[in-house]
């Protein structure tokens, strides 16, 4: 006997065994990219630490080093016969530190100077050029309201006339004075559009903002450049006389170890000369005019290597010091590290 189950039987529902939860995978996926990222950022910090310990390392080293030259410094300056050495090397370091300061300052002071008369003539031609556009669009806007009061007239005048047409013997005339004021209308919106349009660009011609300003130059650059390489080669022309320019070119190149400028008595004037030249080189009397006088000698000849070089080529450049004092190419030897100050 088959046995009967009851209806309601067939509304049960059982789980599907095996069949994954949408919002259990949806955990799971979260955990899965956290861990992928903790992972990454975990790699990251990880790199972060080898490279700071690498640094670490070499600032340690650094250091190491910077004791060691401390204490053969203290050594060679207790040293009777070589410590008076030690002071004429720093002294001619000095000499050229002092030097290449002196252009580094009188390079800014220029470049500076240079961009603000640039600037000026800048906004000059710009608001020149922008007064000339605006007395064109005065002109324009002008003429587009009188245009327009000119159609609006036309308007007015047919909307009297249509007023004034009564009665049904003016039905035609009414018809065909309705048409040329429909498209008097257009007109009207056509010239009040076209007032608008020239108010707009007069509108916008006085409000552009001042141009961005580009930087100096290739001449403005070059100009500044020829100064300063004058410059160079006076403070050079100055100290070569003593010898000074060369010796503190080689103590600039050397270290304090190598230094050897005689006995005491010799070190002692080599300081004094020293002195002199760092007063020299701060000094400012005359400097304009030589400057001025070695840049237009200069511009006579200077070449360039292409159309946008701001250094000049180093053959090109007259000589340095004159009178049988030895010359030296500002430029190929570096002095005063003049290629640092150089604009580009």
């Amino acid at each position: 006997m088959a046995v009967m189950l009851p209806n309601k039987w067939s509304q049960l529902k059982l789980p599907a065994i095996g069949k994954p939860d949408p919002a259990e995978q949806e955990r799971l996926l979260k955990l899965f990219w956290n861990r992928a990222e903790l992972k990454k950022e975990l790699q990251g910090l990880d790199d972060q630490l080898h490279n700071l310990r690498n640094k670490l390392k070499q600032q340690e080293n650094a250091n190491a080093r910077l004791q060691q030259q401390l204490e053969q410094l203290e050594i060679l300056l207790g040293n009777p016969e070589r410590g008076f050495d030690a002071l004429v090397h720093f002294g001619l370091k000095a000499l050229w530190r002092a030097c290449r300061e002196q252009l580094e300052r009188f390079a800014a002071d220029l470049k500076r100077d240079r961009q603000e008369a640039q600037r000026k003539q800048q906004l000059a031609e710009f608001q020149a050029d922008r007064a000339e556009r605006l007395k064109v669009a005065d002109e324009r806007l002008r003429q587009a309201q009188e245009v327009a009061d000119a159609e609006s007239e036309r308007l007015r005048q047919r909307v009297e006339r249509m007023v004034k047409l009564k009665g049904f013997w003016n039905y035609f005339r009414r018809r065909d004075l309705a048409a040329e004021i429909a498209a008097q209308r257009e007109r009207c919106v056509v010239a009040e559009r076209q007032f608008a349009d020239m108010r707009e660009a007069h509108r916008t011609i006085d409000k552009e903002p001042w141009p961005e300003f580009p930087g100096l130059t290739i001449e403005g650059r070059r100009g500044v450049n020829l100064a300063v390489i004058a410059y160079a080669q006076i403070l050079y022309a100055k100290l070569a006389v003593s010898g000074l320019a060369m010796d503190s070119r080689l103590a600039n190149n050397r270290s304090v170890e190598s230094a050897k400028h005689g006995g005491f008595e010799a070190c002692l004037a080599r300081i004094r000369e020293i002195t002199q030249a760092l007063a020299a080189v701060a000094s400012q009397e005359g400097l304009a005019a030589q400057i001025k006088a070695r840049v237009e000698k200069t511009a006579k000849g200077a070449t360039w290597r292409n159309a946008t070089e701001t250094v000049p080529q180093p053959a090109s450049l007259p000589p340095a010091a004159g009178g049988g004092v030895p010359d030296a190419n500002v430029l190929v030897d570096d002095y005063w590290d003049v290629y640092k100050v150089l604009l580009r």
